[in-house]
């Protein structure tokens, strides 16, 4: 029988398309209806309703279990409705109308949140799923623009069935109208899955993109530090290393106001498994201007001082940011901080991060709801960051 395994849901976000994916359980077609929405009662709840005739549709005829269709010739800042639809000779399916809210562009603020660990956690504590619950429902309250996911959003990435369980799942209702990035993670193996489910720029296992007045980098940490090698590198980070090259050549580009990279290893973090050969990247960090740089891998809360050549510095420093939020291992946190650790808390949590063009606000939320760390880095048309 035709039914849908997984969503839809949305990747790839610009100022003139988006991507809409799911998965069924038969091979069948792919049909995406969009509508645009036309705003009523203007100023009251900000309420929407259809229009008599839709935008346009979009269709795949081939068969194929992943569907994926890219919607394009959207208007920037502009919210859609958007329908589903697949077939085949057994039957046909659609799913319910859902909306989606095209890229602005530049000087507009955006809102994204921040999370990890929804899968690797599970194997420390044999869970229900009810934390993953818990941080995606309290995500899609902050009603972000994006959603980033930090790595092991699955236990084993070669299981099917845990991309349903860990990540799918859990957070259906959020991924319906919230498009979302991750990296890999150890949990993650590599998998074709990765590569299947999700529709993330070329090579997929790192990349960039630009959303607002943010440049993202996505890096590869787990192909940085080889499985074998773990957790030291035997290669060279540097010049002639394909990822290490890529980062440089897209930060030297990068002409945003604000420049964020996230990747799974944590080069800091006043716990185990620390990964400080990833240090070797902080330089370039350094050199292109880079704000905020979001690691996981350790399931803790940590947020260190500016940072910039090993040393604490408030007038140029790097923030660095261990978000392993779905989940707490609070023994996995060294006795005591290290130098570099400001603030740190092992408890279930996720970060909600509001960014204009001269100020980004961080906040860090447990999974009851509860703010328990926030951060202002101010920037002034220098480039000069003051931290808050």
């Amino acid at each position: 029988m035709l039914s849908i395994v997984k969503g839809p849901y949305l990747q790839n976000p610009a100022e003139h398309c988006i991507t809409v994916m799911w998965e069924t359980s038969l091979p069948a077609s792919s049909r995406v209806d969009v509508l645009l929405a036309e705003r009523i009662h203007s100023g009251y709840q900000g309420n929407y309703k259809l229009p008599d005739k839709p935008f346009g549709t979009f269709t795949v005829e081939s068969e194929s279990r992943i569907h994926q269709i890219t919607v394009e010739g959207l208007e920037p800042g502009t919210i859609y409705y958007y329908k589903i639809h697949s077939r085949n000779e057994s039957g046909e399916i659609e799913s319910k109308l859902y909306m989606f809210k095209i890229a602005a562009g530049r000087g507009v603020p955006i809102s994204f949140t921040v999370t990890s660990e929804t899968g690797g956690y599970s194997g420390f504590d044999a869970t229900d799923g009810l934390i993953n619950q818990r941080i995606f429902s309290q995500m899609k309250q902050y009603r972000p623009d994006i959603a980033l996911f930090v790595g092991d959003v699955v236990n084993d990435g070669k299981n099917d069935e845990d991309w349903n369980t860990y990540f799918f799942g859990p957070g259906r209702d959020f991924f319906v109208d919230t498009p979302f990035y991750s990296c890999l993670g150890n949990h993650e193996d590599n998998a074709s899955w990765y590569y299947d489910l999700f529709a993330f720029p070329e090579p997929r296992n790192y990349y960039s993109f630009n959303y607002g007045d943010v440049h993202f980098v996505c890096l590869d940490s787990t192909d940085l530090i080889k499985k074998k090698d773990y957790p030291y590198s035997s290669g060279v980070m540097g010049p002639g290393n394909p990822q290490y090259d890529f980062l440089v050549r897209d930060l030297e580009s990068s002409s945003a106001r604000w420049n964020i990279v996230f990747f799974h290893y944590p080069p800091y973090v006043s716990g185990g498994y620390q990964v400080e050969a990833l240090r070797q990247l902080c330089p370039v960090f350094e050199e292109y201007g880079v704000d905020l740089v979001m690691n996981s891998h350790t399931i803790v809360y940590e947020r260190s001082h500016p940072l910039r050549d090993g040393i604490i510095d408030y007038d140029h420093g790097i923030v660095y940011i261990v978000a392993g939020g779905a989940g707490a291992m609070p023994d996995w946190l060294l006795p005591k901080r290290e130098w570099h650790t400001s603030q740190s808390l092992a408890v279930p949590h996720f970060l909600q991060v509001v960014v204009t063009t001269d100020r980004l606000e961080l906040r860090a939320v447990d999974d009851q709801g509860r703010l328990f760390d926030q951060l202002q880095i101010r920037k002034n048309t220098e480039g000069r960051r003051d931290f808050i």
